[in-house]
């Protein structure tokens, strides 16, 4: 599996190999961009949102939804990816957190509409 050091190295190339890989139909990514868009219609259903993305990498999804006016927070144990997506959005508050170590403290308290993961 791989680790957060391992998407450190891979996340500036992270969004071509994506787009390569969804366009050949080639795993890991075959299908990812239709995955995504039904992620999206369904958090849409829902104007002005909270949506909490576990695992956001450099922001294909949130960035959208930022992009369309939701209040997004974001949680990712890769640093580089923390820092990409950050560029993208800046005013999204994104935690470099690991998961399986429990939701960060910079979101206790908060609720949100939804939890997404892709």
């Amino acid at each position: 599996m791989l680790g957060s050091r391992g998407f450190d190295l891979w996340a500036d190339g992270y969004d071509k190999d994506v787009q390569l890989s969804e366009e050949n139909d080639d795993y890991p990514f075959a299908g990812y961009k239709e995955v995504l868009n039904t992620i999206y219609k369904l958090v849409h259903k829902k104007e002005g949102a909270r949506i909490l993305d576990i695992g956001f990498g450099t922001s294909l999804l949130t960035k959208k939804l930022y992009d369309e006016g939701y209040e997004v927070y974001g949680m990712d144990f890769s640093i580089r990816m923390v820092e990409i997506a950050r560029d993208k959005m800046p005013r999204v508050r994104l935690v470099e957190a690991d998961i399986s170590k429990g939701l960060p403290v910079e979101f206790e308290g908060l609720d949100f509409d939804y939890v997404i993961s892709s």
